[in-house]
C-alpha cells in the first residue's frame, strides 16, 4: 500500500496509449478509493528494442476557487504541490490546464493572486503553451529552477 494522495482514479485504457495519461481517467484527485487497492506493474520487454517513455507532465489541480472549475494553478512536482507564476499567463495557457482537468469551452487566465497565494514552492514560470497542448507539462517552459516571483504572482483559471 502507497501512501499520500491518490491521484488517479477509473483509469480506462484499450493498450494503444502513449502515455497513462492518454486514457480516460477522472479527474486529478478526485477517486473513491483507498490505498489498499494501489496497483502496480512489471514490465517484460518483447523485444531488446528500448521503449522510449515520454510522460505528459506533471499532475495539475485548481485550488482555493468556488467551484471545481477555477482556482490557483498548482502542479505536483517532486512529490510537492506548487504554484505557477504569471509571468506570461494566458487565455492559451489557461486553456491547456482546462483540457487537461476535463473541461471543455471557455478558459480565461487571472493573474496576480486572483484565488489568493499558494503556500508552497513556485514550480513554473514563464510557460508557453500554444493552446492546442493536451497538458501543461508539453508546454515549453525555461528551466523551472529559476524564476523571479512571489506568490503575489501565483496563475489561476476559471475553466
Amino acid at each position: 500500500a502507497g501512501q499520500g494522495f491518490i491521484l488517479l482514479d477509473d483509469v480506462a485504457c484499450v493498450g494503444t496509449e502513449l502515455s497513462l495519461l492518454d486514457c480516460p481517467h477522472s479527474n486529478w484527485g478526485q477517486h473513491d478509493c483507498s490505498h489498499a487497492e494501489d496497483l502496480g506493474v512489471r514490465c517484460s520487454p518483447e523485444s531488446n528494442t528500448p521503449h522510449v517513455f515520454s510522460p505528459s507532465g506533471p499532475p495539475v489541480r485548481l485550488v482555493d476557487g468556488e467551484s471545481t472549475k477555477e482556482g490557483r494553478v498548482e502542479v505536483l512536482l517532486n512529490g510537492q504541490w506548487g504554484s505557477v507564476c504569471d509571468d506570461d499567463w494566458t487565455d492559451r495557457d489557461a486553456a491547456v490546464v482546462c483540457r487537461q482537468l476535463g473541461f471543455s469551452g471557455t478558459a480565461k487566465a487571472r493573474a496576480m493572486a486572483y484565488f489568493g497565494e499558494g503556500h508552497g514552492p513556485i514550480h513554473l514560470d514563464n510557460v508557453e503553451c500554444s493552446g492546442m497542448e493536451h497538458t501543461l507539462g508539453q508546454c515549453a517552459t525555461p528551466d523551472t529552477r529559476i524564476h523571479s516571483c512571489w506568490h503575489s504572482e501565483d496563475a489561476g483559471v476559471i475553466c
